[in-house]
């Protein structure tokens, strides 16, 4: 067996490009295939990890005729109480939790600027429900969310443990400040267990009757208006998702009867929801079949590579034949250089797969929120496509073995060969055409991908110069300013200092950024003059605007005034509403100094703003949504987002925004700086990732055809040199023979354009029914990737074949003849 492998890679040093190109399309399907599988596995098959029977979760929503939302305190209490009840029998416990940002301190260090963490408020129940066993301590025991500030006691994360206390494993009872109130540490999360939304790691968990306390908001635990808690339970065995369906639509009857802000709500439950990644699904799957499209053109290749390689050394094993070497001896030389490269192109692939995970991070858009996606490859991804490697050579290279060893015996029988054989031109034909179909397909599919990129980044967000607009947030909360009257203050005073610095045109500040992750806020209104329709949903979005905000943005206002200064607390309460709210509820007529009434407070109509493009998972290119502007400083908001518009590159003046916000306070942290065009990119990065991604992949699939027609050309020359010296002798031209093989590539790219064809209108379809948000919109937006597709393949098969092709002009007729 030695011998053989030594044998093995004398040959393959002896045949370099062969071997070369052969590892290369080795690697590069294994690496593509690998990469998409562990981002696949990162974010959407084992994106929750520590969470056993995590099928038996289910997410419990308020929901409205348009909007889905969570809970209030109040609500999910009674929906806890009444599946804990004598005779429950469906759920084995319902829980909540609410994301939040927190500014952690511990004792060793008190010298030190704390630290701004995520973390959740949860139910006691929380750890119970999911059944997440701590790595230390315990969990929330019952009762411990009972009284608001009773039970001062945090969980914290694996990554907390080890970065703030050194991995000691006498952490449990030591103390943090959490907002500066005191707490003890109870638990310690297990090392997998980040919490039950995708792509986030938090830090820490508090109980949710912590919230007046930690945050200084003394009305949330009672007020039915404001829903913050994301509610979960976990069914009963035996009890099935309808079943929680038709027990949700109870209790939602039930809350709708009780109270007057639940009254044209329901309650609906759903498999769990784990933040936005759910959308991904359908896209990975589609980015997984289009790389298995690229392994079957390796597969192609390989053997189309393989059999070449063979039939090259057809003399060489002849001899070995006549002197002796047994049919079976050959067979398995040819299977151990078969293995070796095998397991260069699977080293090769894993390689790559590695260096490509570092990259996934680079389509992620900017985000205060605290992403961690695990796209490390797991052993079995590695196991798996390493037995797809090694398979995928012994699979296509055993027949060419045989076929080589049977080819070669023959010569030695015979004492030469006349050139290849129709039979085994037609194979190798057949798989070349093979190639192109599949690499059509997949350039297809990518062609469709980036019109649709295109198209998506013209749309109109409703702001303008989104990439001269720096955004930053101040979080009152993390900085212990709990008193509201005080942030409206801050909050002018940090505005007037970042006006003043050199290269800021303008500068505002909001509690929500368009298109960006975090920071939705619905109320539900009520329009003087309309009556809503039965079933009519009456919840909008709103934004929470300082003055100057309109101007900073590039939002136009096309009626009445925007926002002012003079919009202060003790003014009369006004709002904006944008262009879809009135033509809503006013049509063609002027809505400006109408009525509306917002959370029981009468509200004057001052202007009405251009319409924008608001939430992340509504399509970019559907019409606006209505949307309400309330005065920042008549309102409440535990963080504020900075808005300021730079005359050139913003992130410059990131360390100007930091010194004039500490200059004013100093506990004022200024946290995640990006620009309004990164963070408001969320909506294209399903896109943006799937057409980058198919774009490389239909470039491998592309080159890796390439190749195989070169070769299978090339080959042909070189097999046929005899033939194409007699023909020269006989009068035949070099051009003339030149435009009969190219004439032949032809055919087998012809083919492969044919088939290819009908296998992209085959995928198109099937792109169209799973990821229709995904596919052209305008006219000609799918006919164009196919022309363009087509036109791609026909020059690099073109040029593919005409290289090889060329040689024939340096056959000698003479020596060809002396030859015969």
């Amino acid at each position: 067996m030695l011998q053989d492998a030594s044998f093995a890679l004398r040959m393959m040093r002896k045949s370099a490009l062969a071997t070369a190109t052969i590892i290369l399309c080795l690697g590069l399907s294994i690496g593509a295939t690998a990469t998409v599988v562990a981002w696949m596995e990162g974010l959407v098959f084992r994106s929750v990890r520590g969470v056993p029977e995590i099928d038996r979760l289910v997410t419990l929503e308020m929901t409205t005729a348009t909007a889905k939302g969570g809970l209030s305190y109040p609500a999910f209490r009674e929906v806890r109480d009444a599946e804990a009840g004598a005779g429950a029998r469906l759920f084995q416990g319902v829980a909540a939790s609410s994301i939040r940002r927190f500014n952690l301190r511990t004792a060793q260090d008190e010298a030190r600027h704390a630290e701004p963490v995520w973390g959740l408020l949860a139910s006691a129940n929380y750890f119970d429900v999911l059944r997440a066993r701590p790595l230390l301590g315990r969990g929330f025991l019952p009762g411990e969310d009972s009284v608001p500030g009773r039970e001062p006691v945090a969980v914290i994360s694996d990554g907390l443990w080890r970065r703030r206390f050194a991995a000691d494993p006498g952490v449990l009872g030591r103390r943090v400040w959490i907002n500066e109130h005191e707490l003890t540490v109870v638990g310690v999360a297990a090392p997998d267990f980040k919490g039950t939304i995708a792509g986030l790691a938090f830090d820490i968990w508090l109980p949710a009757t912590m919230h007046p306390v930690i945050t200084g908001s003394t009305t949330i635990m009672d007020d039915r208006n404001i829903r913050w808690l994301s509610v979960f339970g976990r069914l009963a065995p035996g009890a099935t998702l309808e079943a929680a369906r038709a027990e949700a639509r109870v209790l939602g009857t039930r809350l709708a009867s009780a109270s007057e802000a639940d009254r044209d709500r329901g309650l609906s439950a759903r498999t769990l929801d784990v933040g936005p990644t759910e959308l991904l699904k359908p896209l990975f799957g589609i980015m997984l079949a289009i790389t298995v499209l690229v392994l079957l053109i390796v597969c192609t290749n390989v053997a189309n590579l393989l059999m070449l390689r063979g039939a090259a050394r057809e003399h060489e094993l002849a001899v070995r034949l006549a002197l002796g070497a047994r049919r079976s001896r050959i067979v398995r030389q040819l299977m151990t250089e078969s293995l070796l490269l095998a397991i260069a192109g699977v080293v090769l692939g894993l390689c790559l797969a590695q260096w490509m995970q570092a990259s996934f991070g680079a389509f992620f858009p900017d985000s205060p929120l605290p992403m961690a996606v695990d796209t490390s490859l797991s052993a079995r991804v590695i196991l798996g496509l390493t037995a797809v490697g090694i398979s995928t050579v012994f699979l296509f290279g055993l027949a060419p073995a045989l076929r080589t060893a049977r080819g070669a015996e023959r010569i030695s029988l015979t004492g030469g060969s006349r050139g290849t054989t129709a039979a085994r031109g037609w194979i190798r034909g057949a798989l070349v055409g093979a190639q192109f179909a599949l690499s059509l397909t997949v350039l297809v599919c990518a062609g469709l991908f980036l019109r649709r990129l295109d198209e998506l980044s013209r749309v109109d967000r409703g702001f303008r110069d989104a990439e001269r607009v720096l955004l930053a947030t101040v979080d009152f909360e993390v900085a212990g300013v709990a008193d509201q009257a005080e942030r409206r203050q801050l909050t002018e005073q940090v505005l007037e200092r970042l006006r003043a610095i050199p290269g800021v045109k303008n500068a505002s500040a909001a509690t929500f950024v368009p298109l960006g992750f975090i920071g939705y806020s619905r109320r539900d209104a009520r329009v003087e003059g309309y009556v809503p329709r039965p079933g009519e949903s009456m919840n909008f979005l709103i934004n929470r605007v300082h003055a100057g905000y309109f101007e900073t943005m590039g939002i136009p206002v096309v009626r009445g005034r925007s926002i002012a200064a003079a919009d202060r607390n003790d003014a009369q309460p006004v709002v904006m509403v944008n262009e879809a709210f009135a033509r809503k509820f006013w049509g063609q007529a002027d809505p400006v100094g109408s009525r509306v009434e917002v959370d029981g407070l009468q509200l004057s109509v001052i202007g009405v703003a251009g319409d924008g493009k608001y939430e992340f998972t509504a399509p970019l290119d559907e019409p606006s949504p209505p949307f309400m502007y309330l005065p920042l400083a008549q309102s409440s908001s535990y963080s504020i987002v900075l808005h300021v518009r730079a005359e050139s590159e913003p992130l410059a003046l990131v360390s100007a925004v930091r010194r004039e916000v500490s200059s004013v306070d100093s506990r004022l942290p200024v946290l995640s700086p990006t620009t309004l065009d990164s963070y408001s990119s969320v909506p294209l990065f399903p896109i943006r990732i799937g057409s980058q991604v198919l774009s490389m992949l239909g470039g491998a699939a592309l080159v890796l055809a390439a190749l195989g027609l070169y070769a299978v050309i090339g080959y042909a020359v070189v097999q046929r040199q005899r033939e194409i010296g007699v023909r020269m002798a006989l009068g035949a031209t070099s051009q003339r023979l030149v435009v009969g093989f190219l004439a032949e590539a032809g055919r087998f790219a012809g083919i492969g354009a044919v088939a290819g064809v009908v296998l992209a209108i085959i995928m198109t379809k099937l792109l169209g029914s799973s990821l229709p948000y995904l596919m052209p919109r305008a006219s000609g937006g799918i006919a164009t990737p196919f022309a363009l597709a087509l036109a791609a393949l026909t020059i690099v098969a073109l040029v593919a074949a005409l290289v090889p092709a060329r040689r024939v002009t340096r056959v000698s007729p003479t020596a060809a003849l002396r030859a015969e």
